[in-house]
């Protein structure tokens, strides 16, 4: 039974609601995160509810709603889903947190409690283990198909399938402004769609939190990208490779294994031209975790690249960890007068950590000239060059040969 002061506020939000509409009240508590963590909790607790209040409001509704309730649990208050649909809801929030710190879930501690209103008697709540809870759902969906459980369609969005191209793996050149040389290519995938620009990245999938399609994607282009590289070395060209890695697919310790896989793979004489470009990952990860990850990666390339989300996310960690850049990435429509300020922010903040600054989307000289006063080591975008087929050698580019490339990329004047 909840306590005095918790029953209270169930109680207005129970008598509040319409009893002919759907929708249910579950109590999401982080004690088993708690026990797991042991004495690091009271140091990281902090970062845990940050990341509990995005994981929230990634997979909750705009109708439904949560507080916090004391030092471990969270009420959460679906507007629309019934109890089965919104325990899972619950219970999946809590299995992501303990990826995300733990490096992998354990089903079996992870518990939700619904809460039951009687009539002339207390609130009450009815505990349900995730184990229960998935045991339960095969079921249903084993006797839904007669025999043969429901298979969640993992890969490319399904609708994309029929108005967009097989993924393919595509190259942009990034800009060294201390070296000025063009030297290093980004690796992503791409899905081109007729009368539409392409789709790119992780855009390509159809669930983005679908972490099986993510490892997917990152194996499908790490492999891809690698004979590539491969011919073109044996064909005497050089330049550093940076192949995108998403924090869910090393998240957890059996798609790491996955990815180190396809990373031993690499021949020794190309391990000094890899870099990797961590993506996804959640602001207020511990130093630890990211550290890990990086460590593991560190075997197989020279430098371990971080992808911003947020201002200022995580610098402290990923200094800690060994990151050596991060990298920030412009909307296609980014004025110099607008991420003036932002720029010039990121790359202080990156330098005081001693981390290498980096810039994706720069379209113009203006954003150029912003990102080399504010002191950005690494540009690209398509001032840079575009997306290519295939990498090139390693060439020299100063600012006065992409002066001249902007002139092909100014709009051609109105009559």
């Amino acid at each position: 039974m909840p306590d005095q002061d918790l029953a209270l506020r169930l109680r207005r939000i129970f008598d509040g609601r319409d009893p002919t509409q759907a929708g249910s009240l579950h109590l999401l508590g982080l004690d088993s995160l708690h026990e797991k963590l042991g004495p690091r909790w009271m140091e990281v607790a902090a970062r845990v509810h940050a990341l509990t209040g995005k994981l929230l409001e990634q997979h909750l509704s705009s109708k439904d709603a949560w507080f916090r309730h004391g030092e471990e649990s969270y009420v959460v208050v679906f507007a629309q889903l019934g109890p089965e649909q919104a325990r899972l809801v619950c219970a999946k929030v809590v299995e992501e947190l303990q990826v995300m710190l733990l490096g992998h879930a354990d089903t079996d501690s992870i518990t939700v409690r619904t809460m039951v209103h009687e009539i002339g008697s207390d609130v009450m709540l009815v505990p349900s283990s995730l184990t229960q809870m998935l045991d339960a759902a095969h079921r249903g969906s084993v006797a839904e198909t007669g025999g043969s459980p429901i298979v969640r369609p993992s890969g490319f969005r399904a609708p994309l399938l029929a108005r967009a191209g097989p993924p393919m793996v595509r190259y942009r050149p990034v800009w060294d402004v201390q070296r000025q040389v063009l030297s290093l290519y980004m690796a992503r995938s791409c899905r081109e769609r007729e009368g539409r620009t392409p789709l790119w990245g992780y855009d390509c999938l159809d669930d983005q939190e679908d972490a099986t399609s993510i490892l997917e994607l990152d194996l499908f282009v790490a492999r891809d990208a690698l004979e590539t590289a491969l011919d073109l070395y044996e064909n005497r060209f050089r330049f550093f490779l940076s192949l995108p890695l998403h924090f869910e697919s090393l998240a957890v310790t059996a798609r790491r294994q996955e990815v180190m896989g396809t990373l031993r793979s690499i021949p020794r004489h190309l391990l000094s031209f890899m870099t990797y470009h961590l993506h996804g990952v959640p602001d207020g990860v511990p130093t630890g975790r990211l550290s890990e990850l990086v460590s593991a990666l560190k075997p197989f390339g020279r430098t371990v690249m971080l992808e911003q989300t947020a201002p200022g996310m995580g610098l402290n960690a990923a200094e800690a960890a060994g990151v050596r850049v991060v990298n920030m990435s412009l909307p296609h429509d980014a004025s110099a007068e607008r991420w003036r300020p932002e720029i010039v922010r990121f790359a202080t903040g990156a330098g005081r950590h001693r981390l290498l600054p980096a810039v994706e989307g720069v379209a113009s000289l203006e954003m150029e000239d912003i990102c080399e006063e504010a002191g950005v080591r690494f540009l690209s975008g398509d001032l840079i060059g575009g997306w290519v087929d295939v990498p090139e050698h390693v060439v020299r580019r100063s600012r006065t040969d992409f002066q001249r490339q902007s002139i092909s990329l100014r709009p051609p004047p109105r009559p």
